[in-house]
């Protein structure tokens, strides 16, 4: 009940003055009462939906094209036996240098676009790992020009000691 109230908009409306009647001279006023939408933006659904229409946007190139391919191959294929189908590719065909360096190069195009195009992988480091335990550090001292010395691993031996 209240779900369904929660829909429910009012509206008061003046109609003006009556002109004629027992309530003539008296303003009227009238209540409307109207069915809402429901809020779509903060329906759960709506994700689901934005989700699902930037798949269809974003791998829509391929949702047309691999259908279209699958069923001329799969109709060529089909019409053939297996003998016929071996003769026509290995056998009767005949690859110029041409084709086959065509073929390599939008092969080699499509790797590299797929390779390229993959999201880069992030790594988060907390840095407070990697901090020497107090016993481990070693002790510099500051030059006068804001710059550690440089130390000899003699030097460094010395200080674990």
């Amino acid at each position: 009940m209240a779900r369904e109230q929660a829909l429910l908009s009012t509206e008061i409306v003046n109609r003006g003055v009556e002109p004629s009647g027992p309530d003539a001279g008296s303003p009227t006023f009238s209540v409307r009462v109207r069915r809402r939408l429901p809020d779509f933006l903060q329906s759960v659904n709506l994700k689901y939906v934005r989700l699902g229409y930037h798949y269809l946007i974003s791998h829509g190139v391929y949702l047309a094209t691999i259908p279209v391919i699958v069923l001329v191959c799969g109709a060529e294929v089909g019409s053939l036996s297996r003998d016929e189908l071996w003769r026509k590719v290995w056998g009767e065909a005949t690859y110029d240098l041409a084709t086959v360096l065509a073929f390599l190069a939008v092969l080699a195009f499509t790797i590299s676009v797929y390779i390229m195009s993959r999201p880069r992988p992030v790594y988060l480091i907390d840095f407070a790992c990697y901090k020497p335990a107090d016993e481990l550090k070693l002790a510099t001292a500051l030059s006068p020009n804001g710059l550690a010395p440089k130390k000899s691993p003699e030097m460094i031996v010395e200080e674990l000691n």
